[in-house]
């Protein structure tokens, strides 16, 4: 049922990204809103699983596209989504299976210099980094600088012990400055011993997020 996990993970996406409004996806998904309530409701909720039929009805009301695996999508290219959330704070959610694809122009890709293999989406929690990048923003990680030497200044992906957080880092004497955007929450100074459990994952290039 892994594929059937990713395709619910897929639309619970889609209903974050549209104000968490579980009645607003039920009249776009279903042609009796009513009749259908209790139906779609639990599939949201993962309490059964809709028949064939019904279920690609409903995907298909939404948007949603069956691609080949060797169809290309001309002028767009996918960066897969990740389970791990990156904590604006600290987050222990750190795995990185895929529970979804998002398509961005090649054209964007390019100019950045960024390749779609090495780069993946995740999730924010915390907020740490307000008001630059909020509680649930997704953003885009450059993982082809996972492993090097931190770069000044910048907005990175970096593990600490067990935690994985997102933060701008700043070269301080003998180490690293893990700053918060929030000038409510402190910064953390990363120095002597303690640098053997900082790991950098990657620099965040681009955020999104539902308004």
């Amino acid at each position: 049922m892994k594929s059937y996990e990713n395709l619910k993970n897929q639309v619970e996406d889609l209903l974050a990204r549209r104000g968490g409004n579980k009645a607003d996806l039920l009249r776009i998904a279903t042609t009796d809103p009513d009749a259908e309530k209790s139906k779609f409701y639990k599939f949201l909720s993962g309490q059964s699983v809709p028949q064939g039929d019904t279920l690609l009805e409903w995907l298909d009301r939404l948007g949603f596209t069956i691609t080949p695996p060797d169809e290309k999508m001309e002028g767009f290219t996918l960066v897969r989504m990740v389970e791990a959330k990156a904590g604006a704070g600290a987050s222990l959610e750190t795995s990185g299976r895929t529970v979804g694809q998002y398509a961005f122009r090649e054209s964007f890709m390019e100019r950045e210099g960024l390749h779609p293999e090495k780069c993946v989406l995740m999730r924010v929690v915390g907020d740490s980094m307000e008001p630059l990048i909020r509680d649930g923003d997704t953003i885009l990680v450059d993982e082809s600088e996972a492993g090097r030497v931190p770069r000044d200044n910048q907005i990175t992906v970096i593990g600490v012990d067990d935690e994985l957080m997102v933060k701008r880092l700043i070269k301080i004497p003998n180490g690293w400055r893990l700053h918060s955007e929030n000038k409510e929450k402190g910064d953390v100074d990363i120095t002597g011993e303690d640098l053997n459990s900082l790991r950098v994952y990657g620099r965040v290039r681009w955020f999104g997020r539902v308004v």
